[in-house]
């Protein structure tokens, strides 16, 4: 059985498929010795090399599917970049035999909360683009108004990234101190930065925004910021099933591999 080059190594963790297609443009994989080409397929048999790297036992080995939810600190990257040294999640996730960790769901730079991260990227991507049309929620930290001072009106729809972005939930939660929290809930994926900007509109100054929920699928109360935590039970199953999934304890592997079974292992026994 064949399957298209891309999506193999895409679904190991060796980059993006559109990342994967770059590279096979530039030249940068080979298989069997020879360059690859956009829309190939592949066979178990064939070898091939990423960089003068040979990766055909990596992207013919069975894995196990991994869903992490990490509590991602503002300020922070989710991977290292040359000549940047600002802190990266890559470095607090926890370690895999292969591949990388990939992103399902997004949070901006200078924002925190529910990041979702997988080792399969056909599951990153499918849950990814699927995954924008489902309602999210945030808690947002703003600086009280002065005493005595009136707050002011908070529109529910702000121009963010050349579209018109709409908000169902802006509704305030007090607190005693100088800092009160809002909810605020969108129908849909908002892009970077416009929570912020609903309240710059307003005036207001915001010091936190938190992303708590995604879909179905909630920031644990109890996981500190820079911490992740397995994924399992209605929530992993909720993303499969967005993803298209139906085997939550499945191993994503390349067909017509097979999986190796320990010695004296036989189907069956106990």
């Amino acid at each position: 059985m064949e399957e298209r080059l891309h999506k193999v190594l895409a679904q190991h963790g060796l980059g993006s498929r559109r990342q994967v297609e770059e590279w096979i443009r530039a030249g940068r994989i080979l298989v069997n010795g020879r360059p690859a080409t956009i829309g190939q397929h592949i066979r178990a048999s064939d070898r091939i090399v990423v960089d003068g790297r040979d990766v055909t036992r990596r992207v013919g080995a069975a894995q196990r599917l991994r869903v992490v939810v990490y509590h991602k600190p503002g300020g922070e990257l989710q991977r290292g970049r040359a000549g940047d040294d600002r802190s990266t999640a890559d470095a607090r996730l926890p370690s895999l035999h292969s591949g990388r960790w990939l992103p399902i769901n997004t949070v901006g730079f200078t924002e925190d909360g529910l990041l979702l991260l997988t080792n399969d990227g056909a599951l990153a991507a499918a849950a990814g683009r699927r995954g924008r049309d489902l309602p999210v929620e945030y808690r947002v930290r703003v600086l009280r108004p002065r005493d005595g001072a009136d707050w002011p009106s908070i529109p529910r729809a702000i121009d963010a990234e050349g579209q018109r972005v709409e908000f169902t939930v802006v509704e305030r939660v007090d607190a005693p101190g100088s800092n009160v929290w809002f909810r605020v809930e969108s129908g849909r994926a908002v892009p970077r930065g416009a929570v912020r900007a609903l309240f710059d509109a307003a005036g207001l100054k915001v010091s936190r925004v938190l992303l708590t929920r995604w879909g179905s699928i909630g920031l644990p109360r109890d996981l500190p910021r820079g911490r992740s935590r397995e994924l399992a039970g209605p929530e992993l199953k909720f993303l499969l099933e967005l993803a298209g999934r139906n085997q939550p304890n499945g191993r994503s592997r390349t067909p017509g591999t097979k999986v190796r079974r320990s010695p004296g292992r036989r189907s069956g026994a106990r």
